[in-house]
């Protein structure tokens, strides 16, 4: 009971972070519907992306009230301007509804805009509680620790910018730096973690999980739901269908929700189908009844951009890969309206293909600066090109079996909006993402690889999210286009009423027959099972660790310092019991003393220059998690190992194998006592 009522507050302050912040500058540009809600969440973390540097430069103590309040600003300077265009234009801007079309009320009205209102709902019921389930059904706990390599540097982030009160990306990059430095780290994720836990009063590894479930299980729908919505010839039904797909392949969310763990790149991927939205809309791709007007729509591209990129750099670069084909769409379609002598004009063309050479170039120069060291591209590939293709048409997540069934319906979807859709564009960024993805399953290691797919460290988890991205908005259309074509020819021959039924009620269960499909797959069982020890695992943090970790806050006092090992979970004492430790993170650099400690730490009662070092950092406490690390490293430190045997500290808590220590006095260097 005590756990459920946590998670409603992290839940409530989770929307708190993810509303608040964007919704006076939302509704001072009048947004509507899907879209408004869609969009919310994408400016309020760019609001917090913004306001996290712009307080750390005014020294403000970090809080949910530094990004209300330039919230609230940037929502004056939109009224201000809107009021004084108005006036000069002398007309009210249009709105934008779910679908894009003039609406002026926050929500649909009457029976219509129910119907409105519940397919989304619908949608984002079926396709966001399905994730929820199998996410927290991979998880044991919705308060589980990720067992994971990253999820060590995520959560002591968290707890940094918490201490220091100050979420500056250079503060969050200077966490692993030695003291003094900064570096940068992008923070956004770490940023709005914080504000849930500060606000909730929730642990950071509650406040976390929280936020990744609502990211992954409510963010990421309603984004493909607002893309089908406003940016594509989809209905009603592709709509709902788009949030009921949003979990068809465990390649994404699920597996950036466990693999890795990449918070701050399944954020950004999350956010992504804004971007697109934006970018169809500027690229003229959407139904012209449904596009917004300028300032929404520069607020969009805004606000898209700044938070896609701040959430992790490799989210711009899914943009110019999937933008860059849009923008030549776009260029086509302007040549054929003037050579058809349509209401094109040459300066429409001109202006297209300018986006689209400012997207190559932007690609051009992104894919040179921001790739990687070679060292850090090193993953290798995981199947033959053929069997890479049939793993990207059956939506499988990496190294995981094909699937036919699953395939079939994604070409039979992909067939119909060649055929049957006026949102034909979505095949262009579909084709690169998924061509991105068959190379970085197959391509053998090389040059060429690296050349290719390095700017996303040659990592294939990553690119298949890209290929999910773009197959749920043609699922739900192509969908849509089938049932609308069956329902058409049926009609047309006279079809008896009963056939014509038979056909809306095989639509209504389409969604549930399809993800049916994909869970009967053998990649959704591989990938589930590959998940469950990354959470449920104790290869980093134990059962009986984690309990001793809840009672240091007891023991130790807050001003004392803790030798840790980050290989073995002991770090995490500083993100889950909120006490200084000599090392946050596995690469962390660290002073001369922490490492003669990390070292030399047992010998601390016979070597007077440990015993001094112990005493210039402050180290009181030590814990002894034993000699088994994560990825199977045994004494990483070797002076951290056996401390309760070698007489340096009493042991003053324990939870099984797991003992906290309160260190010993010793003799320095000056013959004098040190406690």
């Amino acid at each position: 009971m005590v756990l459920l009522a946590g998670a409603l507050l992290a839940a409530i302050a989770t929307i708190a972070v993810l509303a608040l912040p964007g919704l006076p500058l939302a509704l001072a540009l009048r947004m509507r519907g899907l879209v408004l809600c869609a969009v919310l969440p994408v400016l309020s973390l760019a609001v917090i992306a913004l306001s996290a540097e712009i307080g750390h430069e005014l020294r403000a103590d970090w809080s949910l009230l530094v990004p209300l309040a330039l919230g609230i600003l940037l929502a004056g300077i939109v009224l201000g301007a809107r009021e004084l265009h108005r006036r000069r234009a002398g007309h009210r801007p249009r709105h934008l509804g779910a679908a894009g079309s003039p609406a002026p009320p926050v929500l649909p009205t009457g029976r219509e805009g129910l119907r409105a209102v519940l397919v989304p709902v619908a949608g984002l019921l079926l396709g966001g509680g399905s994730l929820l389930v199998l996410q927290l059904r991979r998880m044991g706990s919705v308060d589980a620790v990720s067992q994971t390599f990253d999820n060590v540097f995520h959560l002591s982030a968290v707890r940094h910018v918490m201490r220091l009160h100050d979420a500056s990306v250079g503060v969050v990059g200077g966490m692993t730096r030695l003291p003094g430095e900064s570096g940068y780290y992008p923070a956004l994720w770490h940023q709005a973690a914080s504000l849930v836990a500060q606000l909730s009063g929730q642990d950071v590894a509650l406040a976390s999980n929280v936020l990744m479930l609502a990211a992954g299980c409510v963010v990421w729908p309603l984004g493909m739901m607002a893309l089908v919505g406003s940016a594509t010839s989809g209905g009603r039904a592709a709509v709902g269908l788009a949030g009921a797909l949003a979990g068809i392949s465990g390649a994404f969310p699920l597996e950036l929700m466990s693999w890795g763990l990449l918070l701050p790149y399944l954020l950004s991927i999350v956010l992504l189908p804004t971007l697109l939205l934006g970018a169809a809309h500027l690229l003229a791709l959407s139904p012209a009844a449904r596009r917004p007007d300028p300032a929404q729509l520069a607020a969009i591209l805004i606000a898209s951009l700044l938070a896609v990129t701040l959430a992790h750099p490799q989210g711009s670069l899914a943009a110019i890969l999937l933008g860059l084909p849009m923008a030549l769409v776009a260029v086509g379609l302007r040549v054929r309206s003037l050579r058809r002598g349509d209401t094109d004009s040459p300066a429409g063309l001109a202006a297209t293909a300018g986006l689209a050479l400012l997207a190559l170039a932007a690609g051009l120069v992104g894919w040179s600066i921001a790739r990687p060291s070679r060292g850090a591209s090193s993953w290798d590939p995981t199947a033959r090109p053929g069997e890479a293709v049939r793993q990207v048409l059956s939506l499988a997540p990496n190294s995981s079996q094909a699937f036919l069934p699953l395939a079939l319906i994604l070409l039979a979807a992909v067939l119909a909006v060649a055929l049957r859709s006026r949102s034909r564009w979505l095949l262009a960024p579909w084709l690169a993402a998924a061509g991105a993805d068959v190379l970085i399953r197959s391509l053998p290691e090389g040059d060429l690889r690296y050349l290719l797919t390095g700017p996303f460290y040659s990592d294939n988890h990553r690119v298949s999210a890209l290929t999910v991205l773009l197959a749920v908005p043609l699922l739900a259309v192509g969908l849509e286009a089938i049932g609308r074509e069956l329902r058409d020819r049926a009609a047309a021959r006279g079809a008896a009423p009963s056939l014509l039924t038979a056909i809306g009620v095989l639509g209504v269960l389409v969604a549930p027959l399809v993800l049916a499909v994909s869970w009967a797959s053998p990649a959704t069982g591989q990938a589930e099972r590959g998940a469950l020890p990354q959470w449920q695992g104790q290869q980093l943090l134990s059962q009986d660790e984690r309990a001793l970790l809840a009672e240091v806050p007891g023991i130790v006092p807050p001003d004392a310092v803790v030798a840790t090992n980050p290989w073995n979970g002991g770090s995490l004492v500083y993100a889950l019991a909120d006490r200084e430790v000599t090392s946050l993170y596995m690469t962390e650099e660290v002073p001369r003393d922490t490492k003669l400690l990390h070292d030399r730490l047992d010998e601390a009662r016979h070597d007077p220059r440990v015993c001094d070092a112990m005493h210039e950092e402050g180290v009181e406490y030590a814990l002894d998690f034993g000699p088994e690390e994560l990825w199977d490293r045994r004494d990483t430190m070797s002076g951290m190992k056996d401390l309760s045997s070698s007489g340096v500290g009493v042991v003053v808590a324990q939870e099984g194998d797991a003992k906290l220590l309160r260190l010993l006095p010793c003799r320095g260097t000056d013959g004098s006592m040190s406690s």
